[in-house]
């Protein structure tokens, strides 16, 4: 198992412990939650092995199963089977309160009456600490999140940035083995958004603690996480790094819900010993990663493309390529890049992404273009029975 990063947190440093240290490793053994009268489990049979001050992001669409996931995990919801490690100690019959699980809710659940050092120190409070050492961790932990400044201002008074600071550094004060984060960003402008994203990970680093997060933004995902467990319909679709789920998808799931991808059908048209072939699509042989080794010549498939792995090229032009021709329908100029929809000779579509430069010719919508895959670049063959 690999180790933490060996960083000294603030308010570890008066002891010398590291976050390798102090990190504990969280376990999911063959989770299953079962609602009585439902047809289909909320949560069928996930494991996870999650590392010591890794942060994890589950991802997936809403009613997947991702929040119930994490509430089995806070003890809010008993699973029907399976285990929850932390460290090397089974927690699934501690209650909540003694299981030192910090969560942070998607709408942050801070007391209205209460300020913002009166917040952060409640959970201690509850445990019974001495006042000056509610005081003393309750500061500690503003000043880790840089809002020592704002202590005596309540709730409303403070941005939606501001509360989530907060409402982290009450889930930290009490020291908890595992920090678990609800849609930590849903509340907050877009704007405002990855500067959080940002933050949440440096603090989750200076604090050398283990999290989960839970989302279904797959950008939110891929840039925050060390590893990212997409979820659909209850099960784990795959678990691995951000670029991983991103450039080798294992389902056909993952590849069109984590970033954007053209589903064409196509035909198995040759395969080498590997997982290497090429594939037919709309008449045209294109090199292809066939996903499942069971896969044949012959076989019917889906075809995913991402828009950026594809190039235009106008009729007009030498074509380099095995290239697949279509009309130019549709151009949607988006900052840094420009996407185009080409019309094929069937009535689908395909989307392809080009980057953007200030003296750029655009083609004309209703030409005939020729989409291309880029140099190097290849597509993902899915079974499609």
């Amino acid at each position: 198992m690999p180790s933490s990063p060996e960083i000294v947190s603030p308010f570890l440093a008066q002891t010398g412990q590291t976050v390798s240290e102090r990190a504990f490793g969280l376990k999911l053994e063959s989770i299953v939650q079962r609602y009585p009268g439902a047809t289909h489990a909320a949560v069928d049979g996930i494991s996870l092995d999650i590392n010591a001050g890794e942060l994890v992001a589950l991802l997936g669409p809403s009613g997947c199963g991702k929040t119930t996931l994490l509430r089995i995990i806070a003890g809010f919801v008993a699973q029907t089977e399976g285990r929850i490690i932390v460290g090397d100690t089974a927690i699934d019959a501690l209650p909540p309160n003694k299981r030192e699980v910090g969560v942070v809710f998607q709408n942050y659940a801070l007391f209205p009456h209460m300020d913002a050092l009166e917040n952060v120190a409640y959970g201690l409070a509850c445990r019974g600490a001495p006042k000056e050492q509610q005081v003393e961790r309750a500061q500690e932990m503003l000043e880790l999140v840089q809002m020592a400044h704002l202590a005596k201002r309540l709730p409303r008074e403070m941005s939606g940035g501001q509360q989530q600071r907060v409402a982290l550094a009450r889930a930290l004060a009490v020291k908890p083995r595992i920090l678990l984060l609800d849609e930590p960003f849903a509340a907050l402008d877009k704007s405002l958004r990855l500067d959080m994203q940002i933050e949440v990970k440096r603090i989750q680093r200076l604090a050398g603690i283990t999290c989960l997060m839970v989302t279904h933004d797959q950008e939110e995902a891929q840039s925050m996480a060390d590893r990212v467990a997409v979820i659909n319909q209850g099960r784990l679709e795959q678990y691995a790094s951000p670029n991983e789920i991103y450039d080798f998808p294992q389902t056909l799931f993952v590849n069109q819900f984590v970033g954007n991808a053209n589903s064409l059908k196509g035909t198995v048209a040759s395969k080498t010993d590997g997982q290497l072939g090429t594939v037919l699509v709309a008449g045209v042989s294109l090199p292809a990663r066939l996903v499942s080794r069971a896969l044949k010549v012959g076989d019917s498939v889906w075809v995913c493309i991402r828009p950026e792995q594809l190039e235009l090229r106008a009729a007009t032009e030498v074509i380099e390529r095995a290239s697949i021709k279509g009309v130019l329908s549709l151009s949607l100029p988006q900052g840094p890049q420009v996407i185009q929809e080409v019309k094929l000779g069937d009535g689908s579509a395909i989307k392809v992404a080009q980057a953007r430069a200030s003296n750029q010719t655009m083609l004309s919508l209703g030409t005939e273009v020729f989409a291309q895959l880029r140099d190097g670049s290849f597509c993902q063959a899915y079974s499609s029975a």
